[in-house]
């Protein structure tokens, strides 16, 4: 690791964000083709998916004791690491229970991650004093838009085991050169004698609001395939489009979602932001046409992009003394939402429709437009 600038230390972690995108978007194809190998219902499939949730969750608190002690830095070096040989384990599983173990991996590698970018996302941010965090997690989505339209291409032409191994070597690279220019591991190491990041009294209302942000976007991507495939009769890689527009709207929010927030202020971003989450992916679940569907998709992507940055910056912020801790004790409800939202929408689908129980993720952005007050915070510096 050389010793950065803040400036560099912005693209460095911008590229750790953007390597999480691919994998997870190189992800989603894999979705509907794990479900019919399986051969399970949607309830069933539903419960699989939540051993991803209970493997970020395990890690998330873990993830803020161990930044506190090494660092942001190297943690992020080390998760990355983690998830691009923990990202072939599900989709290379045979069995319902090999896929839920894989699962659980996956996720530990997805939560502890997150929680480590997002930190040296925040310690980047007071060193370059103004806000970067909407323009990393809009890394994080242009990653995702093209890992899903990369690989659900590499998909069709070469296969699953080749297609990850391909997409995996490729974001080993890409954390390889970046771990050179992040800051150095004194700049939020051992900040705090209290390590253990639990949800505390400061941080649990965000946490709330970011479980359902989170949950909204876990869901979309997890169901949206399974449900263009199912309603439209389409192929896997072009049911992939409606995650990949949806993030690619996310990420054309989040590289102007800096700039909004310093005009309009972090409540009224989240709030519009939120009502038009709800409009959008209404009119994606209710359309006629895959066509259809698939823009209205990336409406609600352009609509949902900039609630969850908010929602960690302010986490960040709200412990100032140990940022790490703070975003993990958010994160660690957000990413509940993440990647139990999925699992929830499966069993309400099991005994509803798909179509209806994604509706629930209409309701949850509403809420948040309700209490957006609740993000004031991440307008301190």
């Amino acid at each position: 690791m050389t010793s950065a600038s803040p400036a560099q230390a912005r693209w460095a972690v911008a590229a750790s964000f953007l390597l999480m995108g691919l994998l997870i978007g190189a992800w989603v194809p894999h979705v509907p083709l794990a479900k019919e190998r399986l051969d399970v219902g949607p309830g069933i499939f539903g419960l699989a998916l939540l051993a991803f949730a209970g493997g970020a969750v395990l890690a998330m608190p873990a993830a803020g004791v161990l930044i506190n002690r090494y660092g942001s830095a190297r943690m992020i070096t080390l998760t990355g690491l983690f998830f691009c040989v923990a990202f072939l384990a599900p989709v290379l599983a045979p069995t319902l229970l090999t896929f839920s173990l894989g699962g659980a991996l996956m996720g530990m590698a997805i939560g502890s991650m997150d929680v480590a970018m997002n930190a040296h996302g925040i310690a980047v941010e007071k060193a370059m004093k103004r806000p970067i965090m909407s323009m990393l997690h809009g890394a994080y989505s242009l990653g995702a838009m093209v890992g899903a339209f990369l690989g659900g291409a590499l998909l069709q032409v070469l296969g699953e085991l080749q297609q990850a191994t391909i997409m995996a070597a490729l974001c080993l690279a890409i954390l390889l050169v970046a771990a050179r220019f992040f800051l150095p591991g004194s700049v939020d190491k051992g900040l705090s004698g209290s390590h253990f990041a639990w949800p505390t009294k400061a941080t649990i209302g965000l946490g709330l609001l970011c479980y359902l942000a989170l949950m909204i976007e876990g869901s979309i991507i997890d169901w949206s395939a399974i449900l263009l495939r199912e309603s439209f009769a389409v192929e896997a890689g072009v049911a992939a489009l409606g995650f990949a527009v949806y993030q690619g709207g996310m990420a054309i929010a989040r590289f102007s979602g800096d700039w909004i927030r310093l005009r309009a202020g972090a409540v009224r971003m989240v709030s519009v932001s939120a009502l038009l989450t709800a409009i959008g992916t209404s009119l994606a679940l209710l359309a006629p046409t895959p066509l259809t569907s698939i823009l209205a998709f990336f409406i609600a992507g352009i609509s949902i992009g900039n609630v969850a940055p908010v929602l960690f910056a302010g986490g960040g912020r709200l412990e100032p003394t140990a940022p790490g801790r703070g975003i993990a004790a958010v994160s660690t409800l957000g990413y509940t939402g993440f990647l139990s939202g999925p699992p929830l929408i499966g069993f309400v689908a099991q005994v509803t429709n798909l179509t209806a129980a994604l509706f629930l993720t209409v309701v949850a952005a509403l809420i948040i437009a309700i209490f957006a007050r609740a993000v004031k915070a991440a307008d301190t510096y």
